[in-house]
């Protein structure tokens, strides 16, 4: 008899413990913010060969030298193009691109608190992310913040292998551009969304005092939410420890899994930061006519019109407040490096693997069958 119950027990216990249970609120893993900013980030240090941009992305000594990247005062981190050099023809100008030396699995969400994200004519920024240990774009790319020019509203996207896209438009409230995320559909735009709100990019972001993007990589899908500054709730800007998203309301942004396996498509994602000038998509004559910017006339280019004139980029700048990760699963670090931004925590939690009606459950079941072994 004390046999059968112990194999009830095993059972049960077994039962019980292979159903993990997402944690509602996510612990924070390292916080990017103040003098220690720059810390975890490795500098491209080359030409853009990526979207054909006339910049030359340097290296972490010129870039602190020339003040490209810097901590201010108040404990703003700043990223720009170089704004002081009348650039010779058929030279390119110094920009900045960093990526994060740690990467963040699926069950981690990143927030991003900016004042000012760059703009102006030829100017393209972007914030996203990709799974650096792979073949781009074998574990994906999440674009949470990408604009071109004097652009109107932020645009997000994804871009992954074939077999990944937008199968429903009502859990968000942005605007569809193209359902495909597959990299060679569409010239590559992915499966991008316009936010509504034009307070989410260019000059009317700057004007709201910026505001806050939020991305969380969900095996439920990969959602993005932008707040202005008056509209940042609280749950956010109080999420010193841990963050909850439930509450967040409607997204911009939303892939659902339904048309997108995100463990299939999305490995652990490392961060950039960029700014290109010109480039395949904001030097396109067409493209800075829709985007506020005068049409290309005659011989004129990109290039030409605006690259070799420092004073045009004077507003082509990042400044942050904080960018904060949280995450229920590990981190890791592909640097050797032993600096590290200021973190709440080295080490990452991970989700529990029993809830508390499960160990309540359990208990139950241990001191029953106790009681029962008892009386025999």
């Amino acid at each position: 008899m004390s046999v059968f119950i112990g194999t009830i027990l095993g059972l049960a216990i077994s039962n019980i413990a292979v159903k993990p249970v997402q944690a509602a609120s996510t612990p924070l893993v390292r916080s990017y913010e103040g003098s220690s900013f720059f810390d975890r980030w490795d500098y491209y240090g080359y030409y853009d060969n990526t979207t054909n941009g006339d910049v030359t992305y340097a290296n972490q000594s010129v870039a602190s030298s020339s003040q490209l990247t810097y901590s201010t005062s108040s404990n703003t981190a700043i990223i720009r193009v170089d704004n002081f050099t009348d650039v010779a023809y058929n030279y390119k100008r110094n920009s900045v691109k960093i990526t994060s030396q740690d990467s963040y699995d699926v069950g981690s969400i990143w927030v991003l608190d900016a004042v000012h994200l760059p703009y102006g004519c030829s100017v393209w920024p972007a914030f996203w992310s990709y799974g650096k240990e792979a073949t781009w774009p074998e574990e994906g790319e999440i674009d949470t913040i990408e604009g071109v020019n004097m652009g109107y509203s932020n645009q997000m996207a994804l871009h992954t292998e074939s077999g990944c896209s937008i199968t429903s438009t009502s859990s968000f409230s942005g605007t569809v551009n193209d359902t495909s995320c597959y990299y060679s559909d569409n010239d590559n735009s992915g499966c991008g969304v316009t936010d509504t709100n034009y307070k989410s990019y260019g000059a009317e972001f700057a004007s709201a005092g910026g505001g806050v993007f939020i991305t969380q990589l969900a095996e439920s899908g990969i959602s993005i939410w932008f707040f202005s500054r008056d509209d940042i709730p609280d749950d956010v800007s109080s999420a010193s420890d841990s963050i909850d998203t439930s509450n967040l309301g409607t997204p911009s942004a939303f892939y659902s899994n339904d048309g997108c396996d995100i463990d299939k498509f999305f490995g652990p994602q490392s961060l950039v930061f960029d700014i290109t000038l010109c480039g395949d998509w904001a030097g396109q004559s067409s493209i800075l006519s829709s985007t506020g910017c005068p049409a290309l006339t005659g011989s004129d280019t990109c290039y030409t019109t605006y690259v070799l004139n420092a004073t045009n980029y004077d507003t082509a700048y990042f400044e942050i407040n904080s960018l904060k990760v949280y995450s229920n699963t590990s981190s890791s670090s592909n640097s050797s490096s032993s600096s590290s931004s200021s973190s709440t925590s080295s080490a990452i939690s991970m989700t529990p693997l029993l809830s508390t009606s499960q160990n309540t459950l359990l208990a139950g079941l241990v001191f029953g069958l106790i009681g029962v072994l008892a009386i025999m």
